[in-house]
């Protein structure tokens, strides 16, 4: 096949970045900072897209993965919590149900390039290459790659590749600046290694993931911000430009594509969920569920015993030692201890989880740290307390009336919850029961402080009594974290037919998989939970494109 013919083949060139938001891109194009961006809204569509129900990037990136919801893959978050022994485990792309993208693809005779997509680990075999993500344990895990032999090329060419800039341990060790830089170095590799596998393969479809982007928002984001209660002008100075900067490297890579890809490809640029400030409201919903009754801690109810006071102390110094092990060794060692104790940190964070609540006075808890509610159901918890049937349901339904109502911000006294969705109206399949049994959604619009708990906190202080929340994740820790996922993620398309400085409005996560299905001329699978964004099209919204791609919608 000449090189004329392989240009004209229809192609898919996908480019995920991980958290992006039009909040910041758009003005940032507009006031051209991000030059590339900006040529995409004036030559292609884009539309807000609303990402899985939890926001959560393990259980999006699956649904892109798969084209099907959580509860048909089976994967919530980057770990899976069993409920019978009141433990979470840590899982990987095995822990999948359904074919990828990529394999449907090498079944049908399309050549791949898949790079950094989490949820990716251990590499399956496909008619190409794919380099596995965050769930990789390392770079020396079997498994990494696909061909296993492409590990070594990674090697070879960077020395030390970076699966992830690991930039949490930095920050809560206050290496500030050499998390700057891993950022900058990370985000460049991939940038190199795309346009390197892009040269290596005749390919049809292509995927990369700029994790970057995330990394970057969630430990930045404080420094950018002037409402962010952690703002700090002297840290502004030094860091305020950090995640643009990691934008306009991402930017500089999207100019490249613009330029090289022919007219027979498609570009589709996609995030997992958007972006905003970090509130303490996700850390302290079982301190909720305390103040209205339906969860005690052992501190409550026990006697102060001394066995019951050095479990407490051994529970706060673990969490303070497993925050020192994510500050202050190496990446590399955490991949090492990772590999030689699997189970290590399954054990660890479990324990500090949920070793100081009292399961036999408690009726529902969470997961410490996102926004859940489980109830300790009789038969599913190791020590449940609620009876299946009529209890469950009244409980729950309180609980969520509760929620709306009652769940107020400790500052101002508003209420601070937008909804409270139960399990099975958001989910279909075999695998809904792994999901919590109630999801919470904040109020995005409004600036949250933290959940008034009734003991006289103030502007989302968390109390230090009770085995200290502030310090059981640390990858959490409203103090280190300042970034947090927002419900609407960025969808943008470029192509031969795509209306040009369109709005299509707000886009389902779940459709962007049936449309890659149908730009590369594959067979939608009827179990697929979306369909094309056909709207994006000319033929189908050509007499609505417009040359402004400024929305029109009064959003901005």
């Amino acid at each position: 096949m000449d090189h004329m013919n392989i240009n004209k083949k229809r192609r898919v060139f996908v480019l995920g970045i991980d958290g992006a938001t039009f909040d910041l891109i758009k003005p940032w194009a507009r006031e051209g900072k991000l030059p590339s961006f900006k040529k995409m809204f004036e030559t292609g569509a884009h539309g807000d897209l609303r990402s899985v129900p939890s926001c959560r990037s393990a259980a999006a990136w699956t649904s892109l993965i798969t084209g099907t919801n959580p509860g048909k893959h089976g994967i919530y978050e980057f770990y899976e919590y069993v409920p019978e022994k009141c433990q979470v485990k840590f899982i990987n792309a095995s822990f999948r149900e359904g074919d990828s993208i990529w394999k449907r693809c090498s079944d049908a005779g399309k050549v791949v390039g898949v790079i950094n997509v989490p949820m990716t680990y251990p590499a399956e075999r496909v008619n190409g290459i794919l380099v596995g993500g965050i769930d990789t344990p390392g770079t020396e895990s079997k498994g990494f790659t696909y061909p296993r032999d492409f590990a070594e090329k990674l090697k070879q060419r960077y020395g030390e590749y970076i699966i992830e800039p690991g930039l949490t341990g930095f920050i809560v060790g206050n290496k500030i600046d050499l998390a700057a830089r891993k950022l900058e170095e990370e985000t460049l590799q991939k940038v190199d290694l795309s346009k390197y596998m892009m040269s290596l393969l005749d390919w049809d479809f292509f995927m990369v993931v700029f994790r970057s982007v995330d990394a970057a928002q969630h430990c930045f984001w404080k420094y950018m911000d002037r409402s962010h209660p952690h703002f700090n002008e002297k840290e502004h100075r030094k860091y305020g430009d950090t995640i643009l900067s990691t934008y306009q490297k991402i930017d500089d890579f999207l100019g490249f594509l613009l330029e090289t890809l022919d007219e027979e490809t498609t570009l589709i640029i996609m995030s997992d969920h958007g972006f905003g400030k970090k509130h303490p409201a996700g850390n302290q919903v079982n301190m909720w569920l305390r103040k209205m009754g339906w969860l005690k801690f052992k501190t409550d109810t026990e006697a102060k015993t001394g066995s019951s006071r050095l479990g407490s102390a051994f529970t706060e110094a673990l969490g303070v030692l497993y925050r020192l092990v994510i500050g202050l060794t190496p990446r590399k060692f955490k991949e090492a201890l990772a590999r030689r104790f699997p189970n290590l940190r399954n054990k660890v964070t479990s324990r500090l989880c949920f070793s100081e609540i009292d399961w036999s006075v408690t009726s529902a808890y969470s997961e410490s740290v996102f926004p859940t509610v489980r109830i300790n159901l009789k038969g599913r918890e190791k020590d449940g307390t609620v009876e299946p049937g009529p209890e469950f349901d009244s409980l729950r339904e309180r609980i969520r009336r509760e929620l709306l109502e009652n769940c107020r911000d400790s500052a101002t006294g508003e209420q601070i919850v937008s909804q409270v969705l139960r399990k099975e109206d958001i989910y279909t399949g075999k695998y809904v029961c792994k999901a919590p049994d109630l999801l919470i959604k904040w109020k995005e619009d409004s600036r949250i402080n933290g959940i008034d708990l009734g003991d006289g906190t103030r502007r989302g202080s968390i109390p230090l009594r009770v085995s200290s929340y502030k310090s059981f994740i640390t990858g959490e820790d409203p103090d280190v974290i300042s970034g947090d996922h927002h419900t609407n993620g960025i969808f943008m398309i470029r192509g031969k037919k795509v209306c040009k400085g369109y709005d299509i409005g707000t886009c389902e996560f779940l459709d962007l998989t049936p449309t890659i299905y149908h730009l590369l001329d594959l067979p939608i699978p009827s179990d697929f939970d979306g369909k094309p964004l056909l709207k994006a099209f000319e033929g189908i919204a050509g007499s609505l494109a417009s040359s402004e791609w400024v929305p029109q919608r009064g959003k901005e």
